[in-house]
């Protein structure tokens, strides 16, 4: 996957370099496709389109620690990328230990409590603004017998994740496979609607619909009904449809009468920009299939061996040698001579070859989609593996944002005896993501009581359209009688000061 960086996004930068930004479009940056990836974040045409970008570099390991996946020169490289364009850096932990290890880690109230101090370590000392939990495991490695038990740790280990994070002005993301059917079907294991509050963006692997038999990756049938469903579990504005960049290539068997040789059969997968190759390479033309990808399939006569011989072991070296090689025999480790299982006969089959793989098209209708019922927008999966019409096809969305200068306000102070209740909002209206708001509390005139960053994310009104009403300030400050001032500053990305509203004066009357 590394190797493939054959950008051709001159039309996309054309269509979108004259706009003012769009943000609507996540994706993530695997760590075996760092250099793709950042020709991505890189190109002026797609960078408008971009809400945050998210490094799948991390690991778990069985003891909770957290391992890194990748190169870590590519890694900085691609979050130095990320910060040239302005957008916020969410890297992923992906839960790599075997079944029942992450869960019982959950389980356990101080190895819970020391997996959310490593995460919340990693995010405040690489300064990123946030950190995206992929536990898959949990739904493919356990059984949903387990999940009952799994559950309430699950939510525990979230809301401690989001309560530690926010207390830092970062963001939360989490990414899990679907719900669909009105709830009937997919994985309740993560509780969607019980992680809501604690999360700033949920996000959802729909993909995957079709792997062992040829069908389609993402149909819209199944997009919709997942939309239906979440939109009415988790509020719409945290929502992120996860859109696939790659289809699969399945090789099957067209004749049950028929023997095939060995490697006949087979499935692999295809990102976009293989797509068009394969089918001229077989002089065939793809078609647009009812559930909105792209498919096409030829057939292919293959002979060959149907058992391959068996490998000879490797004849290991003796350590010392006999000087005049006269040693009795030993009958009782003599063994038969080793035979090698010759070939059979060449057999033939037939094998249909089926490929199914979105395009521009197909994203655009997720996007749509997404959009349609009030979501933050799409996630792709993942950036390197799509080609420019998904871009060219993108920028034709209608503005998502209100777009201008980052703002906050801070309300009049509410004194309760020595409680002081301090509220305003922050934002950064290209994104609809919560941002960091740093306040500062001082004695009117004189030194500086307290200093405070907070993840600016309580729901608020009178917000501007298209950035949801998660930008509010709600903190509690307790103080000694005294004349107080409180300002703010409203942070950007990485932590830069983006803007800094009037201050308000209060009085703490206590004793």
């Amino acid at each position: 996957m590394a190797t493939r960086t054959r950008w051709v996004f001159a039309v996309a930068a054309l269509v979108l370099s004259a706009c003012q930004p769009n943000r609507f479009v996540s994706g993530w940056v695997p760590y075996w496709g760092g250099a793709p990836g950042r020709a991505v974040i890189n190109d002026a045409g797609i960078a408008p389109l971009l809400n945050d970008v998210s490094m799948l570099w991390y690991g778990t390991a069985d003891n909770g620690t957290i391992t890194t996946l990748g190169s870590a020169t590519s890694l900085q490289s691609t979050v130095d990328a990320a910060r040239a364009q302005g957008l916020p850096v969410i890297p992923t932990i992906f839960d790599s230990t075997a079944a029942g290890v992450m869960s019982g880690i959950l389980a356990n109230a101080v190895t819970r409590g020391q997996h959310v101090q490593r995460i919340v370590d990693l995010v405040v000392s690489k300064n990123y603004d946030g950190i995206d939990l992929d536990y898959e495991v949990f739904a493919f490695g356990n059984t949903r017998a387990q999940w009952p038990a799994i559950t309430p740790n699950w939510v525990s280990f979230v809301r401690e994740v989001g309560v530690a994070l926010h207390a830092q002005g970062k963001l939360l993301s989490v990414t899990i496979p679907p719900v669909w059917n009105d709830g009937a079907s997919g994985y309740t294991v993560y509780a969607q609607d019980q992680i809501a509050a604690d999360v700033d963006r949920l996000r959802f692997m729909v993909y995957d619909w079709s792997v062992s038999a040829p069908g389609p990756i993402s149909p819209m049938s199944w997009v919709n009904s997942v939309i239906a469903y979440s939109s009415t579990r988790v509020p719409t504005q945290k929502l992120q449809l996860g859109v696939p960049a790659y289809g699969r290539h399945w090789a099957t068997q067209k004749f049950g009468n028929e023997i095939c040789p060995d490697g006949a059969l087979y499935r692999d997968s295809i990102t976009m920009d293989e797509t068009a190759p394969l089918a001229a390479l077989h002089h065939v033309t793809p078609t647009r299939h009812v559930s909105g990808e792209l498919t096409f399939g030829w057939t292919q006569v293959v002979t060959g061996p149907r058992t391959g011989p068996i490998t000879p072991p490797v004849y290991p070296p003796p350590s010392t040698t006999v000087p005049n090689g006269n040693l009795p025999a030993n009958p009782g480790g003599l063994q038969p001579a080793l035979r090698l299982q010759p070939p059979s006969a060449p057999v033939t089959c037939t094998v249909q070859h089926t490929v199914y793989v979105p395009d521009g098209v197909t994203v655009r209708q997720h996007a749509d989609a997404a959009l349609a019922a009030g979501w933050s927008g799409i996630a792709i999966w993942a950036f390197g593996y799509e080609t420019a019409d998904v871009y060219q096809q993108l920028a034709g969305v209608a503005p998502q944002r209100p777009g201008g200068i980052p703002s906050g306000l801070l309300d009049a102070p509410v004194v309760a005896g020595n409680r002081v209740t301090i509220t305003g909002h922050a934002l950064l209206p290209d994104f609809d993501l919560p941002v960091p708001a740093r306040l500062t509390v001082s004695h009117t005139g004189g030194a500086v009581v307290v200093t405070r960053t907070i993840s600016a994310r309580t729901s608020r009104g009178g917000m501007p359209a298209g950035v949801g009403p998660f930008h509010g300030i709600d903190t509690v400050f307790t103080l000694a009688a005294g004349n107080y001032t409180v300002c703010a500053q409203v942070l950007g990305w990485g932590g830069a000061v983006a803007a800094s509203p009037p201050c308000q004066t209060f009085t703490v009357a206590v004793p």
